[in-house]
């Protein structure tokens, strides 16, 4: 007994020993000398809070709290006090165990808003603004901002690097209230390190113009990224150098200075693991180019004609079918002239190896004989793209904010596919020569607290050149010629396009008018020249295509407030085009009405209900006057027919925010048809795809996608529930049969994350993909599951592993890919390290059957085999 005596006391002594009483005591005055009672003391180490506690009512706090120290661990006290300014200081823990800390705070000038915190201490409330503090949402597996952001509840990254806040796109990704990327903020999100990030801030009814965010509400959404304290106003960065066998590498470095009034960063990363650099650097944003809009940049480019890359993509999630090596860098920088005029620029180098094989079987379900075909192609791109963007921004003494946006592209590819066509092998090669030039100019001025003016000029070039040769020639038999002649085809896409745009907007009451007048021209031309070896051109497979659309355009816009609850959104635009093609000329006049009746923020959630009527016209592509070559087998061609298309659309969303407690719902239905469009009359033999551009009957597209996002108090646990459904109806024909394809496809999805304060947490998902298709009486359906458990294992501060699981069955053709990393993050230290193996089961292929309404694709594609990584960081 004893024993057992003095066992307990040596366990209670040695406790004593490693953990101290720690006293922190103070009092919290203002710079006149009185007293702050009710504010708050809280406690930190190494951004996690200690300890916490309230100043009385003469000012005074006192904190005693348990705590295992060393002589080098440093605690910093963090003082907040309502109308005060934030205050923090630091102690250093030696033999000392009671400390005297005093702070002295300011007054805030402005007004507060209400400030709602959780009980869960994760999320924070603002008005318009929603903070999530990000210590919260982390398993310690984060590697870059990316990894960080999908952990957070109502925010979603889609497969393309897209980010959506509850069903929303964003308008801007800043940092520290500074745009530095503009719509290329995939660059941000995929090479930031996510250790720097101490919070997110979502932004509603945001907008960057200064002048119309006084004038008027906005429906945009961003999102603000706030550093840690030690990361503001030093140099700061990581060098990231991973290397593993095979040759397979992924290093990155970053290094940022972010000031008040100049921010700096610069990203770099290479990689042979399936990022590639190109994917990071397209637009973030679809602009739909066929009318003005003055809120967003007018940027065009023209479509590419050749493409010999017919490798489809997979539904894989993770890049296990790329193989790549990838560099970017890139470098932008803001910085405040003056008090009013801010410069922001942004450069990027980006260089992709890629190489893709695959071997696919095609057979077309066609009347009164099947065609049936076999491709094993052997693709290699080397993709080249440098850009540079200059912006200037100035908001003038008089209510005039004037911004200068000038972007210059270009990007030169390479393709070469080598193809077993049946069992004739054919060589294709691609060279691309892409330009592009942007101007913008935009001037908001307030004329009188009731009326705005805004103007937009914006200037365009774009200059897209392709060349291809296929060799031997497998059309010998279609042209009657020898087949060892080589293909030879140059073509050439130029297109230019200037525009102003000029409103004004008034509001008086509970109304809210404006007038808008717009003058734009786009000159869009095909050149393409056919031939054989050195032989002359080919006239019918040639073409000089010029493409010149004048259009003037006046709309009348009318919101009128019904309630404090209800507003009705409505405009009537006319449009007068006169249309050139070659030497023929059109003229084509629109009227085009819009109405939404849409509700506030209620208790229940939001409404709204929309209708618009729109009409286009098509663009060059469809108005070539003979075939132009795509690849070795396919020849499209368009009409010199010219018909307006006119298209209804109905909508209806529906949307319920309570941040609070974090329950978000977003759905939305939308349904248009069309009275006629441009659809494909195509000829289909063994050999070749002969393709033309015709006007039929218009088509259906119907769509309803719903998500649910709950976070789990009890179960500390957020869950998203996700389903889309897509209806479409579309003419088409093939060998002069017409029918329509009647497509139906479904997508639900189930995935959660924990935030579990234990050593494991975890992330999981369940998809089932459905689609069913129909061509002249022919039914076909397909299957496609995926399912993910990722664990997350935390042994020690220094130690963690993750567990990532990933099972697909494609039309009953199953994978699994697992992965695991482990990560040793010494205390203290600047250095970390990570060993991570990927695709451990060395899944080397996998085969996808794909059939559509009237084809079956059955296509092996290679994966990236088993390899292992050891990344080495040092962080500053």
């Amino acid at each position: 007994m004893g024993k057992y005596l003095v066992l307990c006391f040596l366990i209670i002594w040695c406790s004593h020993i490693t953990a101290q009483t720690i006293k922190v005591e103070g009092v919290l005055r203002s710079e006149t000398n009185v007293a702050i009672p009710n504010a708050t003391v809280i406690i930190y180490k190494n951004e996690k809070i200690v300890a916490f506690g309230y100043s009385n009512e003469i000012g005074a706090y006192q904190i005693q709290f348990q705590f295992k120290n060393s002589e080098s661990d440093t605690l910093k006290l963090v003082a907040n006090g309502l109308g005060f300014e934030q205050q923090e200081k630091t102690i250093g823990l030696g033999k000392d165990t009671e400390f005297t800390v005093d702070f002295i705070l300011k007054e805030k000038l402005e007004d507060l808003n209400e400030v709602v915190l959780e009980a869960w201490e994760k999320i924070s409330v603002k008005t318009d603004t929603i903070i999530y503090k990000v210590s919260a949402f982390q398993d310690g597996s984060e590697q870059v901002l990316e990894d960080l952001l999908k952990n957070i509840p109502g925010i979603e990254i889609a497969s393309d690097g897209n980010i959506k806040v509850n069903g929303k796109n964003i308008d801007k990704l800043l940092i520290e209230a500074d745009d530095l990327f503009d719509d290329k903020y995939k660059l941000l999100t995929k090479n930031l390190d996510a250790n720097v990030i101490n919070e997110v801030e979502v932004l509603n009814n945001f907008e960057d113009n200064p002048v119309l965010k006084k004038f008027q509400d906005s429906e945009k959404v961003a999102l603000n990224l706030k550093l840690k304290a030690e990361k503001k106003n030093v140099w700061f960065g990581n060098v990231d150098v991973g290397l593993g066998v095979e040759n397979h590498f992924n290093s990155s470095a970053s290094v940022g200075l972010l000031k008040k009034k100049v921010k700096v960063l610069n990203l770099t990363n290479g990689n042979t693991i399936g990022t590639t650099a190109t994917s990071q650097v397209k637009s973030s944003e679809t602009i739909n180019i066929s009318s003005a809009n003055i809120d967003k940049k007018i940027e065009k480019r023209n479509n590419e004609i050749v493409n010999v890359d017919n490798v489809s993509d997979t539904n894989f999630s993770n890049n296990e079918d790329v193989f790549n090596t990838s560099f970017l860098n890139s470098l932008s920088f803001v910085t405040s002239l003056s008090d009013h005029t801010k410069l922001r620029s942004h450069t990027y180098f980006t260089f992709d190896e890629i190489e893709k094989q695959n071997l696919n079987l095609t057979e077309y379900f066609i009347s009164p004989e099947s065609i049936t075909f076999s491709e094993q192609n052997n693709i290699k791109i080397k993709d080249i793209s440098f850009a540079t963007e200059l912006e200037l921004k100035h908001f003038s003494k008089n209510e005039t904010y004037y911004t200068y946006d000038f972007a210059f592209e270009n990007n030169p590819t390479q393709t070469r596919n080598h193809v077993l066509f049946n069992t004739e092998r054919i060589s294709q090669v691609q060279d691309d020569e892409k330009y592009n030039l942007f101007n913008h100019l935009k001037v908001t001025k307030k004329i009188s607290d009731q009326i705005l003016w805004l103007n937009y000029v914006y200037f365009g070039i774009n200059k897209t050149k392709q060349t291809l040769s296929v060799l031997p020639n497998v059309l010998s038999d279609v042209f009657n010629n020898e087949d060892n002649a080589q293909i030879n085809q140059k073509s050439e896409t130029p297109l230019k396009y200037y525009g102003l745009i000029s409103e004004l907007k008034g509001k008086h009451n509970k109304s809210e008018y404006g007038v808008e007048f717009s003058a734009t021209v786009d000159i869009d031309d095909v050149e393409s020249a056919f031939r054989f070896d050195n032989a002359p051109i080919i006239d019918s497979l040639s073409n000089n295509t010029s493409y010149r659309n004048t259009k003037f355009e006046a709309t009348l816009k009318y919101n009128y407030t019904i309630s404090r609850l209800l507003k009705l959104s409505s405009s009537l635009r006319f449009s007068q085009n006169y249309l050139e093609l070659n030497t023929a000329k059109q003229q084509f006049f629109f009227v085009n009405p819009r109405i939404r009746l849409h509700t506030k923020k209620t208790k229940i959630g939001n409404f709204g209900v929309s209708y618009n009527y729109k009409s286009d016209l098509p663009n060059s592509r469809y108005l070539t006057e003979d075939y132009i070559l795509k690849n070795y087998r396919i020849f499209t061609k368009g009409t010199a027919e010219i018909q307006q298309i006119n298209n209804h659309n109905f909508g209806f969303y529906y949307t319920f925010n309570n941040y609070k407690k974090q329950f978000l719902i977003n759905s939305m239905v939308m349904h248009s048809f069309s009275d006629r469009g441009y659809g494909l009359n195509s000829q289909v033999t063994e050999q070749s795809n002969f393709s033309a551009y015709t006007v039929i009957d218009g088509g259906r597209f119907t769509n309803y996608n719903l998500s649910i996002t709950k976070y789990l108090s009890p179960l500390s646990s957020t869950l998203k529930i996700i389903t889309n459904h897509n209806w479409t109806n579309n003419p088409i024909i093939i060998n002069t049969i017409p029918s329509p394809t009647i497509n139906y496809s479904a997508n639900y999805r189930l995935q959660g994350t924990t935030y579990f304060k234990l050593p494991i947490n975890f992330k999981f998902g369940f998809q089932y993909n459905y689609a069913k298709g129909e061509f002249d009486s022919q039914i076909t359906t397909n299957h496609y599951y995926e399912s993910n458990v990722d664990a997350t294992f935390r042994f020690s501060d220094v130690w963690l592993c993750k567990f990532e699981n990933t099972y697909y069955s494609i039309n009953h053709n199953t994978y699994w890919f697992s992965n695991f990393n482990v990560n040793y993050t010494p205390e203290n230290s600047r250095w970390s390290y990570r060993l991570s193996a990927n695709n451990l089961l060395n899944v080397k292929a996998f085969n996808n059957v794909y059939v559509s309404e009237f084809q079956r694709n059955e296509t092996r594609i290679n994966t990236l085999p088993l390899y292992v990584l050891l990344n080495v960081k040092y962080r500053f």
